[in-house]
């Protein structure tokens, strides 16, 4: 299989990446005292090492199926354990404390078979947290739909795009409420947040998307049909997104966030 994903592309925006994933982690519970734990996904490991710092003593094993992504990581924090592996396919043999899958359970079917699978991959009181970006409805996405249906030199390239032309939401936590309680989740904490993140200009709002949304359409073109495409995407994209009166411009971002256990947690481990 061609490999999409470059970890250094992927790292441009590597702090406003993991700004989520120290969110997550921050509503874990600080009694809870995992000893194992996959993160699922695991990128250049930017989660990973946040995993570890929380938890030092104990077993964290980081998987992805980028090996790109992989040498990155296993080069900046050489005493983690990252394995090659696919996430919609995660079937280790022993229960699991804690499972942490940081933006990439996005990428993965059927939410409504994988989340309940996943839940009772954990122990009974194990922990499974999902953070997961919910702003495919925005311009910023939407707008390659558009650019991709105007060329028919690109129309195929389409179905490589995982979410739909939709000015709402793609995400609905209601609907991941039902679907982890009826698997027997006894303790839900489910929010959304929009970030603000600051961009230098139009073109960095291009670069960032180089590292994820755009990457399987992009490895599909030759250099000449990528810069008339990213021409094409920073001329749109400027008329949705205004620069502030510094000349740079606000891209919002939302996402949703998800820790499930079976295990009813004690009142003072949920958010408020």
């Amino acid at each position: 299989m061609k490999e999409i994903w470059n970890a250094k592309i992927y790292q441009q925006f590597l702090d406003a990446r993991t700004r989520p994933a120290h969110d997550l982690l921050a509503a874990i519970c600080g009694s809870f005292q995992p000893k194992n734990i996959y993160d699922l996904g695991c990128g250049p490991g930017n989660s990973t090492i946040l995993l570890k710092n929380r938890w030092p003593q104990a077993n964290i094993i980081g998987i992805d199926s980028s090996l790109d992504m992989l040498r990155e990581a296993r080069d900046r924090y050489p005493n983690i354990n990252f394995l090659e592996g696919d996430i919609a396919h995660f079937s280790p043999t022993e229960k699991i404390d804690c499972i942490f899958a940081n933006a990439s359970l996005q990428w993965v079917n059927e939410h409504q078979i994988i989340f309940p699978k996943l839940l009772h991959l954990t122990n009974r009181a194990g922990i499974l947290a999902i953070q997961m970006p919910n702003n495919f409805h925005s311009p910023s996405h939407q707008v390659i739909i558009e650019i991709l249906q105007n060329n028919t030199n690109w129309q195929s390239l389409l179905k490589k795009l995982r979410y739909e032309q939709s000015s709402k939401p793609f995400y609905h936590l209601p609907w991941y409420y039902d679907v982890l309680s009826d698997a027997g989740a006894k303790s839900l904490q489910l929010w959304e947040t929009e970030y603000f993140q600051e961009m230098t200009d139009h073109q960095a709002i291009f670069d960032w998307l180089t590292g994820t949304a755009l990457r399987p359409i992009l490895m599909d073109m030759d250099v000449h049909n990528q810069t008339q495409f990213a021409n094409k995407y920073i001329e749109a994209i400027s008329k949705k997104y205004l620069k502030q009166k510094n000349n740079k411009v606000l891209l919002p971002f939302r996402r949703i966030f998800i820790i499930a256990s079976r295990w009813r947690l004690a009142k003072h481990c949920q958010i408020l």
